[in-house]
C-alpha cells in the first residue's frame, strides 16, 4: 500500500525514528562492548583435548552456556534487530541509507494530487507495476517530501489548494538537494503546461489516461534516473 504523506506529522516521526536510530546504534555498541569484555573474564573448561582458554585478568569461572553470556547475547541480538527495523523504517520514507551498500529493489514514485480517488487509483496501478509509491495531497507537501523521499520520478497535478503543481515543480527543480529530480505534469488543463512552464517538467501526460500509458511514461522517465 502507498505510504500517505502528512505534513502536519512527518518532520517530527522523522526527528523522532533519527533519535530512537542512535538510542539502539548506541545501545548495540555498549552491549557488544559488554559482551566482549565479558569473553576477556570467562574461563571455558577444558577442551575435549585437553585445552583450557585462559582470561588475562582475573576470570570469572563461568561458561560459555552461562546465563550471564546468554542474556547478554541476546540483548545484543535484540538491540541490532531494533536498529535494521528502524533503518529499514527510515529507508522506506525518506530513502535513508544505512551505509551498507545494498541497493533499492523498487524505483520509487511520488504522486502529488489533491484529489482522493485521482491520487489512490494511480497510486494503485503503479504499485502493480513495481514501483514503491509515497502520496501528497497538495504542492506544498509534494516539495517537503520530495526533499526527503528523493523519488526517481514525481508525478505532478497541476491545480491544486495550498501549492500549485507549477509552484511545487518550480521550488523542487529551484532546490539543489532535488534539481535533478524528474517531474511530469498530470493534469486536465493541458493549457496550464505552456511557455516557460515546460521547462520545470520532463513530459506531461493528460487526465484521464489509461493505465498502460501512465506505466509506460513513468518507466520511460524514470529509466533516466541511475537510481531507478
Amino acid at each position: 500500500m502507498a505510504y500517505s504523506f502528512s505534513g502536519l506529522t512527518f518532520g517530527q516521526f522523522i526527528e523522532d525514528a533519527h533519535r530512537l536510530l542512535a538510542s539502539a546504534r548506541d545501545q548495540e555498541q555498549e552491549i557488544t562492548s559488554l559482551a566482549s569484555l565479558l569473553e576477556e573474564q570467562v574461563v571455558i573448561p577444558a577442551s575435549p583435548a585437553g585445552v583450557a582458554v585462559a582470561a588475562t585478568q582475573a576470570p570469572i569461572e563461568v561458561t560459555t552456556a552461562s546465563p550471564i553470556v546468554d542474556a547478554v547475547e541476546r540483548l545484543r541480538l535484540a538491540a541490532g534487530r531494533q536498529r535494521q527495523f528502524v533503518e529499514a523504517m527510515l529507508a522506506r520514507l525518506i530513502g535513508y541509507q544505512a551505509g551498507d551498500g545494498t541497493a533499492r529493489t523498487r524505483p520509487r514514485l511520488l504522486i502529488v494530487d489533491d484529489s482522493d480517488s485521482n491520487r489512490e487509483t494511480t497510486a494503485a496501478i503503479l504499485e502493480d507495476a513495481g514501483f514503491e509509491v509515497v502520496t501528497a495531497t497538495n504542492g506544498l507537501e509534494g516539495v517537503i517530501v520530495a526533499h526527503y523521499v528523493r523519488p526517481a520520478v514525481i508525478l505532478m497535478d497541476l491545480t491544486m489548494p495550498v501549492l500549485s503543481g507549477l509552484e511545487a515543480a518550480r521550488l523542487i527543480r529551484a532546490s539543489s538537494a532535488t534539481q535533478d529530480l524528474k517531474v511530469i505534469a498530470y493534469t486536465a488543463r493541458p493549457d496550464l503546461f505552456d511557455g516557460s512552464a515546460k521547462k520545470w517538467f520532463a513530459d506531461v501526460i493528460l487526465k484521464p489516461s489509461g493505465p498502460e500509458a501512465i506505466v509506460a511514461l513513468v518507466r520511460r522517465v524514470a529509466a533516466s534516473d541511475p537510481r531507478a
